[in-house]
C-alpha cells in the first residue's frame, strides 16, 4: 500500500513517463528498460511512495534480508542485477545483503551458519553450484537461481538462453564477412561458458566454418589482464582470426587493447563481439558491439520470485529465460550494423 496519498498519475508526472509505464514498472518490470525503471523508483522515493511487489498466496512475512550470493565483487556484470533485486526488495519492505562466495560442499555448514547469523529470509544464488548443495540449502532457506542455474536441482531460476545468444554473436561476425572465428571464454564450471561455447560451435557448423583449436581461448576468471595476455598470444600466430567472440565485455576490451597494441585495425582487419553490455562497453574507442543481457530485470525478477516463494506461492513459481539483444557498435564492420 502507498505510504502517502500519491496517485499513479502523480508518479508518472514526477518521473516524466506515462501512467502505463509506472504500472509496468510495478507489475511487469521484466519488460521495462532499466534506466526507465530506475527513474520511476527514484520518483517513488522522492514522493514517499511504496508498494508491495505483487505476489500470490501470501502466508507469512519476511524475517530478514534476502541474501544474494555472487562469485566476484570486481566483475561489473553483477552491479545492475544487484540494483534490480534491491529495488524489488525495498518495495516489499526488505533488503538485499550481498555475499561474496562460491559455495561448495565442504563449506555447507559454514554457509548455513552465516545465513542463520544474519536471519536471512532466502538466497538468490548467482554462483555455479551443484544440485545436491542447492537442494539441501533449499530445505533450510528458499533458493532462487539467477543468471547461473543448475537444471538438475529443479529450483526456480531467472536467466537467458546463452546458447542462442552466442549464435547471434557468430551470425553478426559472419555477416561482417568474417571467416576465421575465435572465441574467448571463462571457467568451465559456469553454465554460461559451456552454453555460449556450445552455441559458438553450432553456429560455426551451420555457416560451414572451421573450429580451430588455436583460436579457442579459455580463462580461469573474468580477468582483463589474463584476457590481454591470451589475446596477445593469439595475435602472434602466423594467421590470426578476423572475428572474435568474447564471452564478456571485459574480455572484449582486453582483445581490443591488444589488437591496437599490435597495429591490428578494428573493424577493418578484425571484428569483435562482446557480451553483457556493461557501461564501459560504450565508453571505449572503438565502442564494443555486444550481446546485452537484461541485467536489471534479471535481478528484479529473481527477487520477485523469491518473494513469491517466501509468501507461500512455491507451486506457482515459474522460471524464466529473458531476451537478449545484439547492440551494434564500432568494433564490428559497417555491414553488421
Amino acid at each position: 500500500m502507498a505510504a502517502k496519498k500519491v496517485t499513479v498519475s502523480q508518479l508518472a508526472k514526477e518521473a516524466q513517463v506515462s501512467p502505463a509505464t509506472v504500472s509496468r514498472v510495478m507489475h511487469h518490470p521484466d519488460i521495462v528498460d532499466p534506466a526507465t525503471a530506475r527513474n520511476v523508483h527514484a520518483a517513488m522515493a522522492r514522493l514517499g511512495y511504496s508498494y508491495e511487489v505483487p505476489t500470490r498466496g501470501v502466508t507469512r512475512t519476511l524475517r530478514g534480508p534476502i541474501v544474494m550470493c555472487i562469485p566476484w565483487f570486481d566483475n561489473p556484470f553483477y552491479s545492475e542485477i544487484v540494483h534490480g533485486a534491491q529495488d524489488a526488495a525495498r518495495m516489499a519492505g526488505s533488503e538485499i545483503l550481498v555475499r561474496y562466495e562460491a559455495p561448495a560442499r565442504g563449506s555447507f555448514e559454514r554457509f548455513i551458519a552465516a545465513l542463520e547469523a544474519c536471519n536471512a529470509s532466502g538466497v538468490i544464488m548467482l554462483c555455479p553450484t551443484d544440485a545436491e548443495f542447492l537442494v539441501e540449502l533449499d530445505k533450510k532457506f528458499p533458493v532462487v537461481q539467477c543468471a547461473e542455474y543448475t537444471p538438475a536441482a529443479d529450483l526456480p531460476f531467472i536467466s537467458i538462453d546463452d546458447r542462442m545468444a552466442a549464435k547471434t554473436a557468430v551470425d553478426c561476425l559472419v555477416s561482417c564477412g568474417c571467416t576465421r572465428l575465435a572465441i574467448m571464454r571463462g571457467p568451465e564450471t559456469y553454465k554460461y561458458t559451456r552454453e555460449r561455447y556450445r552455441g559458438f560451435v553450432e553456429a560455426l557448423e551451420e555457416h560451414g566454418l572451421q573450429l580451430r583449436p588455436e583460436y579457442t581461448m579459455q580463462l580461469p576468471d573474468n580477468s582483463y589482464a589474463l584476457a590481454y595476455s591470451a589475446a596477445s598470444h593469439l595475435f602472434g600466430l602466423d594467421e590470426i582470426p578476423d572475428g572474435i567472440f568474447t564471452c564478456s565485455d571485459v574480455y572484449a576490451a582486453a582483445v581490443i587493447r591488444a589488437s591496437l597494441k599490435m597495429g591490428i585495425k578494428i573493424p577493418e582487419e578484425l571484428s569483435v563481439v562482446g557480451f553483457d553490455n556493461i557501461e564501459s562497453s560504450m565508453m571505449l574507442t572503438p565502442s564494443i558491439t555486444t550481446i546485452a543481457q537484461p541485467r536489471y530485470q534479471m535481478g528484479y525478477s529473481a527477487c520477485t520470485l523469491m518473494l513469491e516463494r517466501l509468501r507461500g506461492a512455491s507451486s506457482g513459481v515459474s522460471s524464466m529465460l529473458l531476451q537478449t539483444e545484439l547492440i551494434s557498435r564500432e568494433s564490428t564492420a559497417h555491414m553488421c550494423r
